[in-house]
């Protein structure tokens, strides 16, 4: 496997923030550990929302140009062609960029989930994908479904799986069942809501799996862009609010994914690295209060586990397993 972070290891006891351990990211390439050993980028473009086509090739395309190495994407967004075709024109080499997409709710199965993910690489016109997620639990089979990832994995179709949108019970339920653990759970997350997920930070904390944020800029919203302690700060640093929160992710131990379709405003996500906020800064941005009111909450969705038939279980103590370990032998980039 990929050499460990220097800040990795056993996952930290101590609960609260930082969520995550590694040191503060110097750069857009700045990557932290996952528990395969395999290394992903803190920083990268979310597509949700972006429009097929040209809106989100200009929007990959400029990302690449600008130092991103890390694009996230998903079926659903129906935008998995175009993310291709950038990376295709970018010239940037495939094995430099690190790809995430996700398996939507309708395709939760094993047979189901194997050929959704044969859709997803023609799409996105690659052999393999770095990242790939359950979009989330609602439609159930969980313990099935992730027993595809495994394969997938092990065909070397896939690199790293995880999941998004996932509680506690979601990812105990694999866990009971004896399966490697997610490396990265991707869910909502921002100020305004973060306390509310506390137990369920501290819980990814305490078992090492990265948690990668989206809702990270308020989703846009200048009602909530607009708060007085967002614009004190980013006064006080000579930083736009977006800016601000986004470095106030990073530093409560958060990967993020901050989507835009604007060149400027990619350009301005990526100035985050240097500069640092102030624990009196942190914790008057971590005080915002308020509904964003943008995205939905599967993590409240109940727990199917579909057919448990076919998995690989893993011993006590090996989070990952001794397929996900020679995995990372073998197809190490």
């Amino acid at each position: 496997p990929a050499p460990p972070h220097p800040m990795a290891g056993e996952p930290p006891d101590i609960p609260g923030p930082p969520f995550a351990a590694f040191p503060p990211p110097t750069a857009a390439t700045s990557v932290v550990a996952l528990l395969d050993g395999r290394e992903m980028p803190l920083f990268g473009l979310g597509v949700y929302r972006s429009a097929p086509g040209a809106e989100t090739e200009n929007a990959v395309l400029w990302s690449l140009q600008a130092g991103y190495r890390l694009i996230d994407s998903a079926s659903l967004y129906q935008n998995e062609a175009s993310v291709g075709a950038a990376l295709q024109k970018s010239g940037v080499p495939r094995n430099e960029v690190f790809i995430t997409t996700k398996l939507w709710d309708s395709d939760h199965g094993y047979e189901s989930a194997i050929d959704a993910c044969s859709k997803s690489l023609k799409k996105l016109g690659t052999d393999y994908i770095d990242l790939y997620l359950i979009h989330s639990p609602n439609t159930g089979k969980l313990v099935e479904t992730w027993d595809a990832f495994v394969e997938l994995q092990r065909r070397g179709l896939v690199r790293s799986i995880g999941v998004s949108n996932m509680d506690i019970p979601h990812i105990e339920a694999l866990i009971q069942h004896h399966r490697p653990l997610p490396v990265v759970n991707q869910f909502e997350m921002h100020p305004m809501i973060w306390e509310e997920r506390e137990a369920l930070l501290n819980y990814c904390k305490s078992k090492g799996i990265i948690v990668q944020a989206y809702g990270s800029i308020f989703a846009g919203k200048p009602r909530c862009l607009s708060d007085q302690s967002l614009v004190r700060v980013g006064a006080e640093c000579n930083k736009s609010v977006g800016q601000v929160l986004l470095r106030w992710g990073h530093q409560m131990g958060f990967a993020i994914i901050p989507k835009s379709v604007q060149r400027h405003r990619i350009a301005e996500n990526m100035d985050i690295f240097d500069f640092e906020l102030t624990p009196k800064q942190m914790a008057a941005i971590a005080s915002i209060r308020g509904r964003l009111g943008s995205y939905w909450n599967p993590l409240e969705a109940g727990v199917h586990l579909g057919d448990t038939s076919r998995g690989h279980s893993v011993k006590a103590g090996d989070p990952m397993g001794a397929v996900a370990s020679a995995l990372g032998r073998c197809c190490k980039q």
